[in-house]
């Protein structure tokens, strides 16, 4: 499949099983490509009973649901991605917004040589980088490898390896993955959006962040969305 093809097989097949799993499916869905990843972002995602949550400030819940259904899709997603499009492998990533009730699922290929080859430099770049590892070496230690490169103008995804903390193993392997995120998605967004001068260094406006993680590889993702 050629890029236009992709985007468009992509949108109808995310799109229908949103609607399938949640109720109701983003109100806008774009796809963007490149050699190694596919990031796909969702615009005003919310069915009524999540609503119903977030009115009654039950986030905890609101995740917790979507956690389940999400973890449900991930292999039929993978699926689509490799048998229908033609993809290699990819490690599953999602996040979401809940104050614009927003999201973003994010499919990166799991050979790390390849990811290496599309990290062009960039204006910017080297204190991206500098920020990222001094801020999240607060929280837990400093990352091996820290990557990034732009997906398209207005979104860069940062790649992370080799940041977990042997507690945090310990944690993933009884089986609390779940509450591990939570906890670090509210600590390490608070940091990048309240420490962080990632807007500066690109001097752009940063207007949606979201962080994921896969313990079991030890790796994780983070979008920045620009204006």
């Amino acid at each position: 499949m050629n890029h236009p093809e992709i985007v468009a097989a992509t949108t109808r097949h995310v799109g229908k099983m949103l609607r399938q799993s949640f109720g109701k499916g983003p109100e806008a869905l774009d796809v963007f490509l490149d050699e190694v990843s596919i990031v796909i972002t969702l615009k005003r995602f919310a069915n009524p009973a999540e609503d119903a949550l977030l009115a009654r400030k039950d986030e905890k819940t609101f995740r917790y649901t979507r956690e389940l259904l999400m973890k449900s899709l991930v292999p039929d997603l993978q699926t689509f991605f490799e048998l229908e499009l033609g993809l290699p492998h990819m490690s599953i990533f999602y996040d979401w917004n809940i104050d614009q009730a927003s999201g973003v699922l994010v499919g990166l290929v799991q050979n790390d040589s390849q990811t290496k080859e599309v990290t062009q430099p960039y204006k910017g770049q080297e204190e991206v980088h500098a920020q990222i590892a001094a801020l999240l070496g607060m929280v837990q230690r400093v990352p091996d490898v820290v990557r990034s490169w732009w997906v398209d103008p207005s979104t860069l995804l940062v790649f992370r390896k080799g940041l977990t903390i042997l507690l945090e193993k310990e944690l993933n392997e009884i089986g609390q993955a779940d509450a591990l995120k939570t906890a670090k998605r509210k600590l390490e967004k608070k940091l990048l959006w309240q420490e962080a001068k990632i807007g500066d260094a690109l001097d752009r406006t940063l207007t949606e962040l979201y962080i994921d993680w896969d313990f079991d590889r030890d790796d994780s993702v983070i979008v920045c969305r620009f204006k």
